[in-house]
């Protein structure tokens, strides 16, 4: 007899949850072989068996949380015990469908009048479709182009009026209300997820425990996107830099020389990284993921667009592990490509700082200190600092050397 365990997938993790077993009680597992998907706060992933035997007891049903370590499963015929590891990740960071401690039922599902695959629809929308017998024709894509996501088919479920509010790039301070209300007839109160649980309990903390100040300064960009233009001239569109490039590598250079702003706030004082690991934030129709950047200090600034659009890749692709996802010091979140010009952001603890990028916009400012009136291409980027581990005086020169940085790009390159 093996035990099969919840395994820890960062150092933050407590537990995990099964969204559903991939083997069932008496199948038969190989060394190396899939048997469940378990959610993190993080990511979706395979684990895998490190033993072959025959699946005995599964001790945690789909949609039950386990605190890492526990037992999952148990194996027989297998020799030593069993451990499990990640692999990867077949799915997206998702919200499970069953709620914590309900046992899943698999039962025969209708077949679909509409093939799957002509249907409009993200590959989870389509998992789960096909998971449940839902036909995909039937239901209201909620969408870019009336696409079916996640959301639509779980309202499908579940029988509630479809619709999906677009994740935001980064958490929203909570709101301080009244009590809510017990359930409304006809409501549905959807289970939160391990990620969304997660950020609930993080962000709140570092809402309530970091006292948060915000910094703004506008950027004049013209010299980065002349520069941009050049550099990305004879490259093919895979190869170029974007504006989020640059604006990660100028934070890896500028956190260099302001370490506090590379800092976390313990309990015996500042403990400052020893390495610049920028996390970008990057918005899926399941919600936000924040791959890291490490090194961002040393990296080139093609390095830096290489493993940025690698990241990005591996995020919406649903691959991301969670070595992709750990060690961040400090966070960008750029909302510019959805018109915003200007927002405050949530600090991820344990990291100091967050900055948020808006939206690069041609405006006409004063050139120089004469009158004359020219078209400007201008960002305005909004520091929020932990006020524990550095102040306002160092968040201005923080941000006014990221300003610096971006103003006079060819630095970026030496």
């Amino acid at each position: 007899m093996a035990d099969i365990t919840m395994p820890k997938m960062g150092f933050d993790m407590t537990e995990g949850t099964i969204v559903r077993w991939l083997k069932k009680v008496g199948d038969f597992v190989n060394k190396g072989e899939a048997v469940a998907e378990i959610e993190t706060d993080k990511v979706t992933i395979e684990i895998e068996s490190f033993v072959s035997g025959t699946l005995s007891e599964i001790i945690s049903p789909a949609g039950s949380r386990t605190p890492v370590g526990g037992v999952i499963a148990r194996t027989s015929d297998g020799a030593g015990a069993a451990h499990v590891a990640p692999v990867a990740v077949a799915v997206a960071p998702v919200a499970a469908v069953a709620a914590p401690g309900v046992v899943v039922a698999h039962v025969a599902a209708p077949v679909a009048t509409h093939a799957i695959g002509d249907v409009k629809a993200s590959p989870i929308a389509k998992r789960m479709a096909r998971e449940h017998g839902l036909d995909l024709g039937t239901i209201h894509g909620s969408g870019p182009q009336g696409r079916i996501v996640r959301d639509d088919v779980s309202a499908a479920m579940i029988g509630r009026p479809a619709g999906v509010v677009a994740p935001l790039a980064t958490p929203v301070a909570p709101v301080v209300a009244a009590p809510l209300p017990s359930a409304a007839a006809g409501s549905t109160v959807v289970p939160l997820s391990n990620m969304r649980r997660t950020i609930t309990r993080r962000l709140t903390q570092s809402w309530q425990t970091a006292p948060h100040f915000y910094i703004t300064m506008e950027v004049n960009m013209d010299a980065a996107l002349t520069l941009r233009k050049q550099v990305n001239a004879p490259l093919s569109k895979e190869q170029q830099i974007s504006i989020n490039d640059m604006i990660v590598k100028a934070c890896g250079l500028a956190l260099m020389a302001y370490p506090n702003l590379n800092a976390s706030f313990v309990e015996e004082g500042i403990q400052r990284n020893p390495n610049v690991n920028v996390s970008i934030a990057v918005a899926l129709e399941s919600g936000l993921v924040a791959p890291v950047v490490t090194n961002a200090d040393s990296r080139s600034l093609s390095a830096v667009s290489r493993e940025s659009k690698r990241l990005i890749g591996l995020a919406r692709d649903g691959k991301l592990g969670a070595e992709n996802l750990q060690g961040g010091t400090f966070t960008v979140s750029n909302l510019g490509m959805y018109g915003v010009t200007e927002f405050d952001a949530i600090i991820t603890p344990p990291q100091c700082a967050i900055l948020a990028v808006g939206a690069v916009r041609r405006i006409p400012v004063f050139k120089g200190e004469s009158n004359d009136v020219v078209a400007a291409n201008i960002c305005s980027i909004t520091i929020s600092a932990d006020h524990r581990i550095t102040d306002g005086a160092e968040g201005a020169k923080f941000v006014g050397e990221i300003k610096r940085l971006l103003e006079n790009p060819l630095s970026m390159l030496i």
